[in-house]
């Protein structure tokens, strides 16, 4: 059985700049994304005219994400090729007979790109968002991960301020400064803040536990 990973609060990555954003987070364990350069990638938004506004009397945005038309068409076409092989899978091929089947696949396209069209993520030195809904990461109470149905892995966390936001791993993952910037002040928030945790985010996130007489144990 492995053996539990400690880290005091001196060990700390140091926080970014709220201005700049430097220095940059240490790259953060955990992320499955791909780390493909903004200017060198077909599925997301690269117009600055889509970058989302810090939330109010917030830091500047450093990084945020949003799916092109290319990107959301081929999520959609994934989507669809994943529902036809189950449906081929559990009914057998009779229902490429059936145009009803074929009206409620094409809904479905459709709104799985209009929702991957309107989602937006975005992060500063300091907080990390989701749409409208956002929590300042070095300031968490509360940090716990969980698997949903048909929604997939994803955390929660939780703010002093009473804030909360609900993240899927695959959509942290959408950018590496995204992830690496959320997971630092994760780290902080649970090293040096006591933010309370649960097992299944210690593992998805490699975190470790703070020394004894620091932060919380749970």
């Amino acid at each position: 059985m492995a053996q539990p990973r400690y880290l005091c609060v001196e060990e700390l990555p140091p926080r970014p700049d709220p201005s700049t954003g430097l220095p940059r987070p240490p790259r953060a364990p955990g992320f499955i994304g791909a780390d493909v350069p903004v200017e060198n990638s077909v599925i997301r938004e690269r117009d600055p005219a889509w970058q989302p506004s810090p939330p109010p009397g917030q830091s500047p945005v450093l990084v945020w994400y949003r799916e092109s038309r290319r990107g959301s068409v081929i999520g959609a076409v994934i989507f669809g090729l994943a529902l036809a092989g189950i449906l081929s899978l559990t009914r057998g091929t009779g229902w490429l007979t059936h145009w009803v089947v074929w009206v409620f696949l094409a809904v479905w396209l459709v709104v799985i790109y209009l929702i991957s069209r309107t989602e937006r993520f975005s992060a500063g030195a300091d907080w990390v968002a989701r749409g409208n809904k956002w929590v300042k990461v070095y300031d968490l109470v509360k940090v716990t991960c969980h698997s949903y149905p048909y929604w997939g892995a994803g955390v929660c966390m939780r703010d002093s301020s009473g804030r909360k936001l609900r993240y899927r791993f695959s959509d942290l993952s959408s950018d590496r400064m995204l992830w690496d910037l959320t997971y630092n002040g994760i780290l902080h928030s649970v090293i040096s803040g006591g933010a309370e945790t649960n097992w299944m985010l210690r593992k998805s996130l490699a975190l470790p536990y703070p020394e004894p007489g620091e932060g919380s144990d749970s």
